[in-house]
């Protein structure tokens, strides 16, 4: 490249919800269980770092309280929750956000918040099939 000439602009996805780079592609799902029905959900990337953990511990915990309200969604909320723990370390392994380097309109990132175990949703949804499991095995165990 010349002396003077400017650098090519790319510099890779932006957040699609702060503008702010670096980013990176993922869908993080949910999934919500009723009696007879269910409902899959999901954010689809780019992600930068903090919207990116955001997006992960609301659409998780949220799952964890709400995914096993059903026959099939017993075992579709553990797949789901896999899912995205398996997708977490492509945005909580980015370097912190930073506005693009273009000047391309950006805002502040998200507010992660506290991190998943630490949010009483997501303790009390962990703790569901573990309650519900003890419950079967009691009833079991009186019956006999």
């Amino acid at each position: 490249m010349p002396y003077g000439a400017q650098q090519p602009s790319h510099h890779g996805p932006q957040c699609r919800f702060c503008g702010c780079v670096p980013a990176a592609e993922t869908t993080f799902r949910g999934h919500r269980g009723m009696i007879l029905i269910m409902s899959f959900l999901h954010t689809k990337g780019p992600f930068c770092r903090d919207c990116g953990l955001a997006v992960f511990r609301d659409m998780t915990a949220k799952t964890l309280i709400g995914g096993w309200w059903g026959y099939i969604s017993f075992i579709a909320t553990p797949v789901t929750v896999l899912i995205n723990l398996t997708r977490h370390g492509k945005v909580a392994s980015l370097a912190p956000p930073m506005p693009p380097p273009d000047g391309s309109p950006h805002r502040h990132p998200a507010d992660p918040g506290p991190p998943l175990m630490s949010r009483p949703i997501a303790v009390i949804g962990a703790l569901v099939p573990v309650l519900l499991i003890a419950l079967v095995v009691l009833i079991n165990i009186a019956g006999a």
